[in-house]
């Protein structure tokens, strides 16, 4: 039998020409079970990331990859600013920044 939502209990959005539902987390859980989904995360992934946990991935990075703030930021071409900013989670790097930061550390994990 199908599970039928009832039309009080979500909204529908439409952003840039795309519809969307927005419904209550219970019932979006109950419909997409998350159960497949591990808890460790192996690559990062901005997306599902929250900041702080993207934060503290980048950092773990550079320290395995034994590099100072400063070596990375010029490997990466980023203001140390920006990676200091980036590492204690102060702000959001856009997803050319971590690709950035990554290809720059891969070269240090990965020789």
């Amino acid at each position: 039998m199908k599970s039928k939502i009832d039309p009080t209990t979500y909204q529908r959005v439409c952003l840039g020409g795309t519809w969307y539902v927005i419904l209550p987390e219970e019932e979006f859980n109950r419909l997409a079970p998350m159960s497949h989904i591990t808890t460790e995360i192996d690559e990062l992934n901005a997306i599902n990331m929250s900041d702080q946990r993207l934060a503290d991935r980048l950092l773990k990075r550079r320290l395995k990859a034994n590099l100072t703030q400063k070596k990375l930021a010029e490997i990466a071409e980023i203001r140390v600013e920006t990676l200091n900013r980036i590492e204690k989670g102060r702000t959001t790097p856009d997803f050319a920044t971590i690709r950035k930061l990554v290809n720059a550390t891969n070269d240090y994990l990965n020789p």
